[in-house]
């Protein structure tokens, strides 16, 4: 009978206690933050609204070929159009993609189309880099595209200008105006060539051949050659021009003398100029005529003078 009343008492004890903590939370009400999002800490608006996700797509043609890889860090992953950051792509012209690498960029699920912003950096299996701060990548076009300054080099020859379309390999690129190439030689001794237009430039890497159009100036340290279009040859192998046709308005100075023509061939292993058209020239006599001693272009003009020239009507 005791034990009776005894666990009749505590439970009676233990009812009443919890009829008091539910009083007490009920009495309590929540305590809502009236700050902005703009106004909490930093640190509690970033885990609330500011979870980074890894990313990831492939795309692939209906031959089953690699077209598309892009990764990188996005805070939503299932928008239509991602928002990235640490932006890894590879882009697949054949079975050689070219890796391009960026700060940020957007990519469009339905279009495959992706933008590329801030430290682009595009690098093909050649060894092509393409150096910009935005990029466009266009898979279905396999067109890599910026409208901003750009900067391309492949062995020892730089290209920079405003404006860049190349195929997604960089086996072709066009700079649309204000290019500047700079073909450097292996003899630190030896000045290299420069070769300035107002565009557009058409670089063939497959031909291994540059077509340079309006105001084309061409100079290293025997000369100037200039014209409207010029269109310069490049050797892989020994990394040197080989031959240049020039044409249009025609002149070359060199060492006090000057040569007008319609056209000209430059042969740099012969050392060669071929006038074509109608050749005018302005000799000094008191000018020593330029001599080709070397035999060897190292990559750069090599301006005959004019007494040196042939003509292509003789």
């Amino acid at each position: 009978m005791i034990k009776r009343f005894i666990l009749i008492g505590f439970l009676l004890a233990f009812f009443y206690i919890l009829f008091l903590s539910m009083q007490l939370n009920m009495s309590q009400k929540p305590v809502v933050s009236s700050m902005a999002p703009s106004e909490q800490p930093k640190d509690v608006a970033e885990v609330s609204s500011q979870k980074v996700y890894s990313f990831s797509f492939s795309k692939y043609t209906t031959e089953g070929h690699r077209e598309l890889e892009i990764e990188g860090d996005s805070a939503n992953i299932f928008a239509k159009v991602v928002q990235l950051s640490n932006v890894i792509a590879k882009a697949y012209a054949n079975e050689k993609p070219i890796t391009i690498t960026a700060d940020k960029g957007v990519f469009d699920k339905s279009t495959s189309y992706i933008h590329l912003k801030e430290n682009v950096v595009a690098t093909s299996e050649e060894g092509t880099t393409l150096h910009s701060d935005s990029l466009d990548i266009d898979t279905n076009k396999k067109v890599l595209s910026t409208e901003d300054q750009a900067r391309v080099e492949k062995d020892n020859i730089k290209l920079e200008g405003r404006g860049v379309r190349g195929d997604s390999d960089l086996k072709k690129v066009a700079f649309k105006k204000n290019v500047t190439v700079v073909i450097s030689s292996e003899d630190v001794n030896v000045s290299p060539t420069i070769i300035t237009c107002d565009g557009p430039l058409e670089v063939d890497y497959v031909n291994n051949v540059a077509h340079f159009q309006t105001n084309v100036v061409a100079t290293d340290e025997r000369g100037t050659l200039t014209a409207d279009y010029m269109d310069v040859f490049y050797d892989k192998t020994s990394r040197r021009v080989y031959k240049i046709i020039a044409r249009n308005n025609v002149i070359i100075e060199q060492e006090g003398n000057v040569t007008y023509s319609d056209s000209v061939v430059y042969l740099a292993k012969d050392g060669r100029v071929i006038l074509g058209g109608d050749p005018e020239a302005d000799y000094y006599p008191e000018s020593e005529p330029f001599k080709d001693d070397k035999n060897d272009s190292d990559g750069y003009l090599l301006l005959e003078s004019s007494l040196n020239a042939e003509s292509e009507d003789t």
